[in-house]
């Protein structure tokens, strides 16, 4: 397990700390219910640093992840972003990511799970081109503000300009001697911002973010708070709903990370002959339970007796009064409104196939 870099601060505050996809993470600082309600009514403050940076430069860096990443890169101007994916040859999901433009650098904000694949990745693929990459990874940590309330508050707590128009739009701004990198961009389904600075800035960062925010009620948010806002959001985590084993259009992220319009990049022609010629033999789905039992990950998803698929993630939706959960469902079956069934122990879960997300934002 790794230890995120404030871990003692959480813990000073009375987090309770706990594993979390290979991190030791703040899984409640006081009671996740609360927490939860924090974000959906007003805000509330996560550590993200289980996220990384790198930073390509050079004056091919545009056509260079151009070609290799799933989204529209060279559209993109400076300040703004997109979400994009990267896959293998045969369409397999080696990461899903952001990519903020920079006028000089673009960024490749990723999850430290696929880190060292991506970095990897653009080496591999790196020969004559003008491309510098640069690992931000343990000299820059992301906070993130999340909640109705977040980006009326930016200005407040931050001194920030106005709001974003689109999401992953961003900016620097200047804070008591610092820069923050604002980023327009939501983890929980609410509406939210990312937030990066500089390592030795970033405990400063959280304890001044608590202060301010205290008069609107901010408050800090655990990984289990977060899980269920994410999941009633259906937002997949990588490591737990997706990895290296699934096919880009099985995890139904394309209609967000992949452009139909722009030229090849690796792994296109699978992906544009899957969608042309057929449909992925498995998809992931949402469910929606009947019935108190939480289903738990890898329980098997059936319909009259035949085994469909199993759970990647569940949780009790505290909005929805109901479990929810994530899950891969085989063809012809992932078609929303199809009744099928949990197998959980020796009880049966009814279920509904959905498309996520669950739970649509507040404001």
């Amino acid at each position: 397990m790794q230890d995120l870099l404030l871990n003692p601060l959480h813990q000073q505050a009375g987090a309770t700390l706990g594993p979390w996809r290979g991190w030791t993470v703040p899984l409640r600082f006081h009671d996740s219910g609360l927490e939860y309600d924090a974000v959906r009514q007003r805000v509330g403050l996560i550590d993200s640093s289980t996220a990384g940076l790198l930073e390509v430069s050079g004056t091919d860096r545009i056509p260079f992840l151009h070609n290799l990443l799933t989204n529209d890169i060279k559209a993109l101007p400076a300040g703004a972003g997109c979400r994009a994916a990267l896959v293998n040859p045969t369409a397999k999901l080696l990461a899903d990511l952001l990519v903020l433009a920079d006028e000089f650098s673009h960024w490749l904000v990723v999850d430290r799970l696929c880190h060292d694949v991506i970095r990897q990745t653009l080496e591999h693929y790196h020969i004559t081109e003008d491309v510098t990459m640069h690992d931000r990874t343990t000299s820059h940590i992301l906070l993130a503000l999340q909640g109705r309330q977040s980006r009326s508050l930016l200005h407040t707590l931050l001194n920030a300009p106005g709001g974003f128009e689109h999401p992953l739009d961003h900016r620097r701004v200047p804070l008591e001697g610092t820069t923050i990198h604002v980023i327009d961009w939501s983890v929980t389904g609410e509406p939210g911002v990312l937030l990066a600075v500089l390592a030795e800035e970033a405990a400063w960062l959280w304890e001044t973010l608590l202060q301010r925010g205290r008069a609107h009620d901010l408050v800090p948010i655990g990984w289990e708070a977060l899980n269920v806002l994410r999941l009633e959001a259906g937002l997949p985590w990588y490591g737990i709903d997706m990895d290296e084993t699934n096919l880009l259009p099985e995890t139904g992220l394309e209609a967000a990370v992949v452009s139909d319009t722009k030229g090849c990049y690796v792994g296109q022609e699978v992906i544009a002959r899957l969608e042309a010629h057929g449909s992925v033999s498995r998809k992931l789905m949402g469910l929606v339970c009947e019935g108190p039992l939480v289903p738990e990950a890898g329980d098997p998803i059936t319909k009259d007796g035949e085994t469909l698929g199993t759970i990647t993630s569940a949780c009790l939706s505290p909005t929805l009064k109901q479990p929810i959960a994530l899950g891969y469902v085989k063809r012809p079956c992932y078609e929303s409104g199809t009744a099928v069934e949990v197998v959980r122990g020796e009880q049966a879960i009814l279920a509904t196939l959905v498309k996520p997300p669950f739970i649509r934002p507040s404001g």
